[in-house]
């Protein structure tokens, strides 16, 4: 018997890296224009991101079915397992209703937590793989979501978009809606505090969004590990990655592509760092 981590596809997770901690990430689906696809490592994302700047309509998002969860956790029951499922923020997306919905009809016998991770992207990455490492450490897989939850306010999550017109078109601004009057005129730092995205910076330009982000990810020390992700203007993410490297040494920084669901709302020119910050007591 082992314990296994869930999470979903907002979290960006490289399929190699899920593999090397036995995480199963079940995927979000996104709809262009009469087509559905699931968001997998099998979606062209230079595509898709070319799509997204020359079509009008905005592609859609919709989270994982109460019976995609059933099939994945049924298997890994099956398999003598149990179950800790991490997802992204319940303020953001239906997807952890889906997974409660698959736990509750499953009865009480089966050992299942849902853990909300009131975040998105590179950090609730971060969050999986430690709970996958946890999972390797502790006796019972309630004690790894407790964990997990206790631990949740040492992840953070920023991003730099190129404009916040993609984000208002899917009514995921959340606390940013503010900056929308003067969006045309910054480029916008966003952050997820309790589970929605909030402003964190104005920058006037790419150059100083960049820069600033890096100072900011600085300003968290000491960490244990990084995820930096973009969407187009992968030259920029490979910078800030340099930037930060000594922070956590070579093997420290997970990079990947973000995936078509965040991809819709952040836009293309979107780079997004992921922080684990070192642990602290009130963890355990």
């Amino acid at each position: 018997m082992a314990i296994r981590i869930v999470t979903d596809s907002v979290s960006d997770l490289p399929a190699s890296v899920a593999l090397a901690h036995g995480i199963t990430v079940v995927p979000i689906y996104v709809v262009v224009g009469d087509e559905t696809y699931a968001d997998d490592e099998h979606f062209d994302a230079d595509q898709f991101y070319s799509r997204l700047v020359d079509h009008s309509s905005l592609p859609t998002t919709s989270q994982p079915t109460t019976a995609d969860f059933l099939a994945v956790y049924r298997r890994l029951l099956d398999d003598g397992d149990q179950i800790v499922s991490i997802h992204v923020s319940s303020g953001l997306s239906r997807t952890f209703n889906s997974a409660t919905q698959a736990r509750a009809s499953l009865g009480d016998a089966a050992e299942i937590e849902i853990v909300d991770s009131q975040l998105a992207g590179g950090a609730q990455a971060l969050l999986s793989i430690d709970a996958a490492k946890w999972a390797g450490e502790m006796p019972d897989y309630w004690e790894v979501a407790r964990r997990a939850r206790r631990s949740i306010r040492n992840y953070h999550e920023f991003v730099a978009v190129d404009t916040l017109k993609y984000l208002a078109k899917g009514g995921r601004t959340g606390k940013a809606q503010a900056l929308l009057g003067g969006a045309l005129q910054v480029k916008p730092i966003l952050g997820i505090r309790n589970g929605e995205i909030h402003p964190v910076q104005r920058p006037r330009t790419r150059k100083r969004a960049i820069a600033r982000i890096v100072e900011l990810v600085r300003e968290l020390a000491p960490i244990r590990q990084l995820h930096v992700s973009y969407t187009t203007g992968k030259a920029d993410a490979i910078a800030v990655r340099d930037e930060l490297a000594d922070l956590v040494g070579p093997d420290g920084i997970i990079e990947s592509r973000f995936g078509p669901v965040l991809g819709t709302h952040l836009g293309p020119n979107t780079i997004g760092v992921g922080v684990a910050k070192t642990s602290t007591a009130y963890e355990a």
